[in-house]
């Protein structure tokens, strides 16, 4: 079974945390497939990773025990994403990553990231959501089977079947597998 894994699973996995153990036993076993999304949050940007740091990226998976992952290029987005580990996008993957946004953010207020400081926590908060957009919208569109997060934002009554009816499969706390 392919898994897809947030950037919030794979942090957990790298400190070792005991809400991810089941999981590594699991992916260690071979019962998943553990697929990562080339992209940093703002937990990872404490840890230097950047776009232009990749190599800080692959050194967070090692710490995981996630290095042999497969990767998943999420959708070029300028200071986001890392060069060379994204695509470009057309109009039909706009529209999905729209959609995904509408559904884990539209009650939230908008966020204009160009008139906001670059470390404010403003700032913070729209990469984290950027991230979380592009994790689904990765996770949706190489059609794997489940969706991995501690984030209680994709698990509510409100969001998950929503985002289900678009093709995510099943959505689980790492705990649950």
């Amino acid at each position: 079974m392919r898994i897809t894994l947030d950037q919030n699973v794979v942090i957990d996995m790298a400190n070792k945390r005991s809400n991810v153990e089941r999981l590594k036993e699991r992916v260690a076993a071979g019962a998943y497939e553990p697929f990562v999304v080339e992209i940093g949050a703002s937990e990872m940007r404490r840890r230097g990773i950047r776009p232009d740091r990749y190599d800080l990226f692959e050194d967070l998976l090692r710490e995981a025990n996630l290095e042999s992952a497969a990767r998943l290029a999420p959708m070029m987005i300028w200071d986001v994403t890392f060069w060379d580990h994204c695509l470009w996008c057309n109009d039909e993957m706009q529209v999905l990553a729209g959609d995904i946004e509408q559904v884990l953010f539209a009650g939230s207020p908008r966020i204009d990231i160009a008139n906001v400081p670059e470390h404010s926590p403003d700032a913070a908060v729209w990469l984290n959501r950027v991230c979380d957009v592009q994790s689904m919208w990765c996770h949706i569109h190489y059609k794997n089977g489940i969706f991995v997060s501690s984030d209680s934002n994709f698990h509510k009554a409100t969001k998950a079947p929503r985002l289900l009816n678009m093709g995510a499969g099943r959505i689980a706390r790492p705990e649950e597998l």
